[in-house]
C-alpha cells in the first residue's frame, strides 16, 4: 500500500460528511479520492456491513479493483463491494423479485434476449411493452427491466430499503453522470439513510442515446441530496505534462489549438485505412516497447463495430507495405458478446451430435444459426431476416427427410454422417467441434465469431461446465443450455485483464478503459467522426465522445482520418 500525499481538497474532501459529489475529468484522481474516503470509514462498519461502489462495466470494476491493491489495506479492501450496476440489481432482483409478482425472478440471458427482441422487427414501442409484461406476468427479467423493477420494490418497501441501507451505509456511484432514470431512482431510494459518494465528469456523458440518461441528472441530484461539491478537473494524473487532456478539451469545446507532438495525425485518400492501420499499430508496438521498456497495451478505436471487425480481419494477417512484411499482430476485438455468446452455442450443439440421431442432431444446430442471426436481426444487420428464413426452409427439409437447397445445410448433414470422434476432454473437443465450421459463408462466419468468447474470458467457464455433461463415451447432452448458463453467467461476473497488449473496440466501448497508446481511424464510408453541422447537438455529442476517446490513451494518440475531414479543431491564428 503506497502513500499518498493530499493537497487541501482532497483533505476537505476525505473530512466532509454527508452526501458527496466529486466532479473531475479523466485521470483527476476521482477514484482513488473516493477509495481513500471509503477506507477511512471502514473502522466504523459493523462486521456484516460493507461499502458499495457501484460503476457500469466490467473494465471499470476491474480498474476500482487493481487500484484498490495499491491504495487499500487487505481488511480495507475486504470491507469493499465492487459490483456493476447490473450484476448488483439482478442479485436484488432474484432475492426480491417475488414481492412483486408473486412468483420467483428469471432473467433472460442477452444472447436469448437479442433473439426474442428479434420478433418485433424494430418495433421499439411493442417491445418495450413486451419487456414490461414479461417482468410483470411471468417474473421474466432483461437487464433494461432490472432498475426499474429494483426501484418499485426499495420505493415501495421500506423495509426493504432499510435492510441494504443497512448493509450498505455508503454507496460510491461512479460515471454518475450516465445514470438512467430508473437507476437514479435505485440511489435516490437508498440515500434516504445511506450516504451516496458520486463521481461525475458531465463531459463524459456519452450514452445520450440511451432512454432514461438525463444531461441534467447532476443537477437533479444536487437538488434532491444537497451535496457537498468537490470539483477536481484541474488536475490530471493519468497523461501528466503530456498535453493529451489538454488536446481533448479543445477538441470537446472546440477552440483553436496545435497538437502536442504525441498526438499525431496521419490523412489518407486512396489508401484502405484499415491497411494503413495495421502497419501503424506495428510501428506504434515497437517505438512504445522500446520508450516504456516493456510491451505496451495499444487501443484502436472506430464509431462502428463493423469496421472495428474489418481492422481485426486485416491484423490476423501478414500485409505486404512499401516493400516490406507486416506480420500479422495477436489482438482482441470487442465485439457484442450477444454474438459471440450464440456463436459458441453452434459449436455446443455440434458436441451433442453422437448423442442424436443425423436429423436431430443437424436441426439442432440449424435452429442454433437461425438464432445466432436472429440476433444479428435485433442488433439492426442488414441482410439477417433472409439467412433466418434460408436456415429455416433448410430446417424444414431435413425433417422431412428432403435434400435442402442451402450450402450449409448440405455441409452439416454430411458431417454430422460421421461425426469427429470425441475424447472427453473438453477444451480438445471444443476445438474439434468448431474446426467444423466451414464450407458456406454462415459456417465461415460462425467460425470467426466464436473465437471471440476469448472477448468474454470464457473459455475456462466454458470447458469447466462442458466437462459435467460428457456422458463418459461420446458426447456431450445437453451442452447448448450448459454452455449458454456458464456464458451468462460470465456476462455478470467481473473478468481478468485480458493479456493480449492490442485491443479493437468502438470509441463507445473504450469508456472506463486505459491504454498506453490510442489510435482512432476514421472510415470514409462509416459515420464521421464528426458531424459536419457546427455547434449542433449530433456534433456536440460527438466532440464528448472524442474526448473520451483521447484521453484513454496515457502517452500516445494517432489520429488516421480521410483527407478533407472536418477538422476536430480551429487552427491557430498567426499573429
Amino acid at each position: 500500500m503506497r502513500e499518498i500525499e493530499l493537497d487541501e481538497r482532497r483533505k476537505a474532501i476525505l473530512a466532509s460528511t454527508g452526501h458527496v459529489i466529486i466532479e473531475g475529468g479523466p485521470g483527476c484522481g476521482k477514484t482513488t479520492i473516493a477509495l481513500l474516503k471509503a477506507a477511512q470509514c471502514c473502522s466504523n462498519l459493523k462486521p456484516e456491513q460493507r461499502i458499495l461502489f457501484l460503476s457500469f462495466s466490467r473494465a471499470a470494476v476491474r480498474q476500482v479493483t487493481d487500484r484498490m491493491k495499491t491504495t487499500l489495506s487487505s481488511a480495507q479492501r475486504a470491507a469493499l463491494e465492487v459490483r456493476t450496476f447490473h450484476a448488483f440489481f439482478l442479485n436484488l432482483v432474484r432475492s426480491h423479485g417475488r414481492l412483486l409478482t408473486g412468483t420467483p425472478a428469471r432473467f433472460i440471458t442477452p444472447e436469448r434476449e437479442a433473439i426474442i427482441r428479434a420478433d418485433f422487427e424494430g418495433d421499439d414501442n411493442a417491445w418495450k411493452t413486451e419487456k414490461r409484461r414479461l417482468a410483470t406476468e411471468e417474473s421474466l427479467y432483461v437487464f433494461d427491466t432490472l432498475a426499474p423493477t429494483l426501484a418499485e420494490l426499495l420505493e415501495r418497501s421500506n423495509d426493504l430499503r432499510n435492510l441494504y441501507s443497512r448493509r450498505y451505509p455508503i454507496i460510491v456511484v461512479d460515471e454518475f453522470q450516465d445514470t438512467s432514470t430508473d437507476q437514479w431512482r435505485v440511489v435516490h431510494a437508498l440515500s434516504a439513510t445511506s450516504t451516496i459518494i458520486c463521481l461525475a465528469d458531465p463531459d463524459q456523458r456519452i450514452y445520450d442515446h440511451i432512454e432514461g440518461v438525463d444531461e441534467h441528472r447532476l443537477e437533479v441530484a444536487r437538488m434532491a441530496l444537497q451535496p457537498t461539491t468537490f470539483d477536481l478537473s484541474s488536475d490530471n494524473h493519468r497523461s501528466p505534462a503530456s498535453g493529451i487532456l489538454e488536446y481533448a478539451n479543445a477538441v470537446l469545446r472546440n477552440t483553436p489549438t496545435e497538437a502536442p507532438p504525441n498526438v499525431r495525425l496521419f490523412g489518407y485518400r486512396y489508401k484502405k485505412p484499415e491497411v494503413m492501420t495495421h502497419l501503424i499499430t506495428q510501428k506504434v508496438f515497437s517505438a512504445l516497447s522500446r520508450q516504456l521498456n516493456a510491451p505496451p497495451t495499444i487501443a484502436i478505436l472506430t464509431r462502428v463495430n463493423t469496421f472495428a471487425s474489418r481492422i481485426s480481419g486485416n491484423l490476423a494477417l501478414e500485409q505486404e507495405q512499401n516493400g516490406e512484411t507486416v506480420a500479422p499482430i495477436d489482438h482482441v476485438l470487442h465485439w457484442d458478446p450477444e454474438l459471440a455468446a450464440a456463436s459458441a452455442l453452434v459449436v455446443a450443439s455440434i458436441l451433442e451430435w453422437p448423442t442424436l440421431s443425423v436429423k436431430d442432431a443437424v436441426v439442432s444446430t440449424l435452429n442454433c444459426i437461425a438464432d445466432y442471426y436472429r440476433v444479428k436481426l435485433g442488433l439492426g444487420t442488414a441482410g439477417a431476416r433472409s439467412k433466418i428464413t434460408t436456415i429455416e426452409r433448410s430446417i424444414k427439409a431435413v425433417r422431412n427427410e428432403t435434400r435442402p437447397a442451402s450450402k450449409t445445410a448440405k455441409n452439416l448433414l454430411e458431417l454430422a454422417k460421421t461425426a469427429p470422434p470425441l475424447s472427453g476432454r473438453s477444451v480438445t473437443d471444443w476445438q474439434t467441434a468448431r474446426r467444423a465450421l466451414k464450407g458456406s459463408a454462415e459456417l465461415d462466419e460462425l467460425a470467426g465469431k466464436v473465437r471471440l468468447i476469448r472477448m468474454l474470458n470464457a473459455t475456462d467457464a466454458v470447458a469447466r461446465a462442458l466437462s459435467e455433461t460428457w456422458n463418459g463415451t461420446t458426447g456431450y447432452a445437453g451442452s447448448v443450455n450448459t454452455v449458454r448458463t456458464a456464458l451468462a453467467a460470465e456476462a455478470i461476473n467481473v473478468q481478468q485483464t485480458d493479456q493480449v497488449p492490442v485491443h479493437v473496440m468502438t470509441m463507445h466501448k473504450s469508456k472506463g478503459k486505459e491504454f498506453d497508446a490510442v489510435i482512432i481511424v476514421e472510415n470514409r464510408h462509416d459515420r464521421p467522426l464528426l458531424n459536419p453541422q457546427p455547434g449542433s447537438k449530433a456534433q456536440d455529442a460527438d466532440r464528448r465522445l472524442l474526448r473520451v476517446a483521447i484521453t484513454r490513451a496515457r502517452h500516445l494518440v494517432v489520429l488516421i482520418r480521410p483527407n478533407g475531414a472536418v477538422p476536430l479543431t480551429p487552427p491557430l491564428r498567426s499573429l
